[in-house]
């Protein structure tokens, strides 16, 4: 069914029509299939009345994957990182610290809609990089948007933004914040490592509390101990009923002896 808006003299009826039914399903123009579910929307609305990615085409949800797939941190070893090649012993000796590191991240990965957080802090090279990119590699498979970012690589994208809008117009500053305030998943690497202003703990402290308050999956690893952040984040970090937080005692896997990597 439709309804004709008033045209001038001779112009062709079919380009002042619409569809009066917001219901009617319209023609995929993404390259996905039809989904008689959404009607080719791609989104659908639930109980609360709130747009939510299709569960059945879901191609809504792929589109996120491939937005944060731009400010992915991922490398070539990255890539390569997973639970099943995560080292827990060494000289057939288990790493207890090592060990509950792995089970927290692997259930962290397992149930990332409910929303909870984990922050692993340790010295450098025990490790906790490898979590990052398994629990990342693990729900990319799954086709759960997730982006894994360092945190100083999260500062300069926000700060190209900032050049890009006032040079090009091509990309707001508020529209790259909102896509890592509200990832599904976010996997912040490093965080510590950036260069500490007002500016960048102004950002950071928007982002992490936005996503503490909606209840969004996040990972934080670091190299400084929670305490040590700005009190406004130390203490979202440390939610008891939100976080687990596990001190990494391991010691620097990088400085091992060649014979106990292989």
């Amino acid at each position: 069914m439709t309804a004709s808006y008033l045209r001038p003299s001779g112009a062709p009826r079919e380009e002042y029509t619409f569809r009066s039914d917001p219901d009617a399903p319209v023609e995929p123009r993404d390259g996905g299939a039809d989904c008689p579910t959404c009607g080719n929307k791609r989104f659908v609305l639930d109980a609360a009345g709130s747009l939510k990615p299709c569960p059945d085409c879901n191609v809504a949800q792929r589109w996120k994957v491939q937005a944060l797939a731009a400010f992915a941190s991922r490398s070539k070893l990255t890539q390569q990182q997973t639970f099943l090649n995560f080292r827990t012993s060494f000289n057939g000796q288990e790493h207890p610290t090592l060990a509950r590191c792995l089970r927290a991240a692997e259930q962290f990965a397992m149930r990332p809609e409910e929303g909870r957080w984990l922050v692993i802090y340790g010295e450098r090279g025990s490790g906790k990089s490898h979590l990052c990119a398994a629990v990342d590699n693990h729900l990319s498979q799954a086709g759960v948007p997730c982006l894994f970012i360092t945190a100083p690589d999260l500062l300069a994208a926000l700060r190209q933004a900032i050049e890009l809008q006032s040079n090009t117009e091509q990309e707001s500053f508020t529209s790259r914040m909102n896509i890592f305030k509200t990832a599904t998943v976010l996997i912040l690497d490093d965080l510590g490592a950036e260069q500490s202003s007002p500016w960048s703990e102004s950002v950071l402290f928007e982002i992490l509390d936005y996503r503490y308050r909606n209840r969004l999956a996040t990972m934080i690893v670091t190299n400084v101990p929670p305490d040590e952040f700005d009190p406004r984040i130390a203490s979202r970090m440390q939610d008891t009923a939100l976080c687990t937080v596990i001190e990494n005692a391991a010691p620097d896997y990088r400085r091992r002896p060649l014979s106990e990597k292989r």
